[in-house]
């Protein structure tokens, strides 16, 4: 027994959409509904499932916007049910799309509210192949409810941008000694192997480029590294741009948070905060990024009244949210002791919107830590084009 997929001519999936239509009354049970499908999948990209040169399924994709695409009419003749053949189709399906550049993939069912028992079985196959529900119409008429699901099948529909300073021995640090060594133990002209490799050592502090300062780190027991929720680290982000005012001097107040949040609405729950202040344009030049801790920074009261609007953490593109003259680490003191984190060194914050991004926090994972340097992703949705 030979099994293929693949693509139907106009003829060919006239005549499978009328074979299997024909086959599922249950399903497809008003003749000019079935006409107007057997005639639609001839101009739309339509492959079928084949056994022995028998089609016993087909799937007719149709692409109405750029890097989108909707399953037209998609079918199973009832004896091969539940052996595969539609999740094979739809794997292909979504093979195609990638192909294609198409990043999210729709269809339309009857609506579980309807209480067909056999429409409820396609909509339930759809939903354990990864299809959420959207929204429902009476595209034909107030008898019929139909549900309309979608699927993301391509982190192609994200940008992604990197908020990562890179490591290497010039970089700034809190006390002007970098602590970073890349060592080569083993050259490739070396290695006496017939496969040659390069075996480098790292040596750095924990708290150094781009890093994570957790809990633990002012908190004997707060949270360390290792015991940050993973959830924690994935979050919707906020970016409050005051590089136009920054300086040396300047410390971010509460006007500033108010200012945003008549502008963007109120800072929400679980949201991590980027303050973008441009400091990020000394970071190769470490004596002014530095600056003998002279820096922007963060008011001990936009602080606490983050930590009380019950955000995640706190974000800067300096070496620190505090400088020395602040006192006790008022920042640190109020987002750590709440369980919050706080990333420092953040590079490229300009490149994200002031809301809509996302962030992705990566430490290294290792046990007991208070600091990690981290990789860190910013992710913004794509604006599709018409």
């Amino acid at each position: 027994m030979k099994n293929l997929i693949i693509e139907l001519t106009p003829y060919e999936s006239e005549q499978a959409c009328r074979d299997i239509s024909t086959d599922l009354l249950e399903w497809f049970g008003i003749p000019e509904a079935n006409e107007r499908y057997a005639n639609g999948v001839k101009s739309r990209l339509t492959f079928g499932y084949v056994i022995d040169s028998i089609c016993i399924g087909i799937l007719s994709l149709e692409f109405p916007f750029e890097n989108t695409a909707n399953i037209y009419w998609m079918g199973v003749k009832k004896d091969w049910h539940h052996k595969g053949i539609g999740k094979a189709l739809l794997s292909h399906a979504e093979m195609i799309c990638r192909e294609k550049n198409v990043y999210t993939l729709s269809v339309e069912t009857l609506s579980p509210k309807e209480k067909d028992k056999n429409y409820l079985k396609t909509f339930e196959f759809y939903l354990k192949e990864g299809f959420k529900p959207l929204f429902e119409l009476n595209t034909y008429g107030p008898e019929y409810s139909m549900a309309y699901l979608n699927k993301v099948i391509s982190p192609q529909i994200f940008e992604w941008i990197d908020l990562t300073h890179e490591l290497s021995e010039n970089i700034p640090t809190w006390n002007g000694g970098c602590g970073f060594q890349h060592i080569n133990i083993l050259k490739y002209e070396d290695c006496t192997t017939d496969c040659k490799f390069s075996v480098q050592r790292i040596e750095m502090l924990a708290g150094i480029g781009t890093h994570i300062d957790a809990p633990a780190h002012c908190f004997p027991d707060g949270k360390t590294v290792d015991e940050l929720s993973f959830q924690s680290l994935i979050s919707p982000c906020i970016v409050i741009d005051v590089s136009k005012e920054a300086h040396a001097d300047y410390c971010i107040g509460i006007k500033t948070i108010k200012d945003f949040e008549s502008q963007y609405g109120k800072i929400w729950k679980g949201a991590f905060v980027i303050f973008y202040t441009g400091w990020d344009q000394f970071w190769t030049t470490p004596e002014k990024y530095r600056n003998d801790y002279k820096f922007p920074s963060v008011s001990k009261e936009v602080a606490q009244y983050l930590v009380s609007e019950d955000i995640i953490g706190i974000g800067v593109d300096t070496l620190s949210p505090d400088r020395p003259e602040s006192g006790y680490h008022p920042v640190h003191q109020t987002l750590l002791s709440n369980e919050r984190y706080i990333i420092e060194n953040i590079a490229n914050a300009s490149l994200l919107p002031k809301i809509g991004s996302y962030i992705f926090v990566m430490p290294l994972q290792f046990a007991k830590g208070t600091e990690s340097p981290i990789r860190l992703l910013g992710m913004v949705q794509k604006i599709h084009k018409i």
